[in-house]
């Protein structure tokens, strides 16, 4: 008996084989995604860079800015050795606006920058423009105070400890004895002086510096 296979129906099926110009589109956008990618990491890199760039250059500015200040000690070192306009106790004793020099402490604001330093008007009461020191090969223009940190004029010796500030004695009279009354100021008491700079720079750039130091014998 013959038997006749019945004929075969194939059902299409969802696949399609893509034509090669979609699958050039594909590899377009895909190629596109990696390139945007890699341009948003490198501006990111050049931000970093420039931003560590700009604060190196700032840190050597204002290094260089605090460098120059030190002429400002060799000024004091002029004022205050034997010899120098404030070499003595006397001339210690009162102010001299001649020489940037106030007997009591200066009136400061919250950071402890005394307002003479950032106030112009104010410094005329302190000091004398004239003995700024100006450097016209960095374009620096350097401005000081030195104030005696006592709460006002007079002798430091009889002012005392309760008047001004003074340097931790290294020996100090814990009490009193036949000769001397415990609470009486050792010869060897010295207030502190405190020295304020102010570096104006380029660009408008502003440096306070600010150093404590011991009258030298």
């Amino acid at each position: 008996m013959k038997i006749n296979p019945a004929p075969l129906h194939l059902r299409p099926t969802g696949l399609r084989m893509r034509s090669p110009a979609s699958e050039r589109g594909f590899s377009l956008f895909f190629t596109l995604i990696a390139l945007a990618v890699l341009l948003v990491a490198t501006a990111s890199i050049m931000r970093s860079s420039g931003l560590n760039l700009f604060s190196t250059g700032n840190i050597s500015f204002q290094q260089d800015m605090v460098s120059r200040a030190e002429q400002v000690n060799v000024r004091m070192y002029e004022l205050f050795r034997p010899g120098g306009a404030l070499a003595t106790n006397s001339s210690l004793a009162a102010s001299s606006t001649a020489n940037n020099y106030s007997a009591l402490a200066l009136s400061t604001n919250g950071q402890g920058i005394p307002l003479a330093l950032i106030n112009d008007t104010t410094f005329e009461s302190a000091g004398v423009a004239s003995n700024d020191i100006n450097d016209t090969d960095s374009n620096t223009k350097i401005r000081y105070v030195v104030e005696r940190l006592c709460d006002q004029a007079g002798d430091a010796a009889t002012l005392g400890v309760k008047h001004c500030v003074k340097s931790p004695d290294s020996k100090p009279i814990l009490g009193g004895s036949s000769t001397q009354a415990g609470m009486a100021i050792p010869p060897s008491f010295a207030p502190i002086y405190r020295v304020s700079i102010r570096v104006q720079g380029p660009r408008g750039s502003e440096t306070y510096i600010q150093n404590t130091f011991l009258k030298p014998n």
